[in-house]
């Protein structure tokens, strides 16, 4: 992912945490950067295990 995409998804959730912990949902916006964290993660060690076959 190019870098303005995780901007607009970082800034996405900020907002959805400010916007739904009003109403007492602020925790649907941390599971949401927790899965976008993880998946981050996922792809980062699966390209650096194939950079490091080669």
């Amino acid at each position: 992912m190019k870098a303005y995409q995780h901007i607009i998804i970082i800034v996405s959730l900020v907002l959805f945490t400010i916007i739904f912990y009003q109403d007492g949902y602020g925790s649907i916006s941390f599971l949401f950067a927790a899965i976008y964290l993880c998946v981050i993660f996922v792809k980062e060690v699966k390209r650096y295990r194939k950079s490091k076959e080669t």
